[in-house]
């Protein structure tokens, strides 16, 4: 072979060379960025789900702490306004368990078996209000379903703070 010949041959392989040099480099630096996009995206939902929720929380605790502390109070005589406020609790409550839904599809497993929880206690100190406004209730349960919830509720926070930073919480 000639030098024409071979010099053209190494010119050819080097042209392939650098445009698939550059395919591969084009091709990983995409999937980098999508899967930084990704990673973005997911966290940008985990975020919102759990804002919604810790929000539907704040309300539910405002209301059914506003319930729980009327029908606990001295002399209290069952009024129309305790039905209104009854009902107000358990809207509150249905509210957050929405929200409780939408964060156990964003997970992690962690996060959805905190959220679940904070769920179950939720849900049981609206019962143990409604049953003191049935004046079936216990004045010592009420407060230990409440005392649950809020223990729940300050768990739930600290899971999704550290599953949003990647931090893990101090005790």
């Amino acid at each position: 072979m000639d030098g024409a010949v071979i010099g053209l041959i190494g010119t050819v392989v080097g042209a392939v060379s650098g445009v698939l040099g550059t395919l591969i480099t084009i091709r990983l630096g995409g999937a980098e960025q999508r899967r930084t996009q990704n990673d973005q995206s997911e966290r940008q939902g985990r975020s919102s789900a759990y804002s919604a929720l810790v929000t539907a929380c704040s309300r539910t605790y405002r209301v059914g702490y506003a319930a729980h502390a009327t029908l606990q109070a001295e002399g209290h005589q069952q009024s129309p306004n305790d039905a209104e406020t009854l009902e107000e609790f358990r809207s509150a409550v249905e509210e957050a368990l929405e929200a409780v839904s939408v964060v156990k599809l964003h997970g992690p497993n962690g996060i959805a078996c905190a959220a679940d929880n904070l769920a179950s206690a939720m849900s049981g100190w609206r019962s143990e209000v409604e049953l003191l406004a049935d004046g079936r209730g216990d004045d010592q349960r009420a407060s230990e379903a409440i005392e649950l919830y809020e223990e729940l509720e300050d768990r739930f926070i600290a899971l999704g703070r550290e599953t949003l930073s990647g931090v893990p919480a101090r005790p």
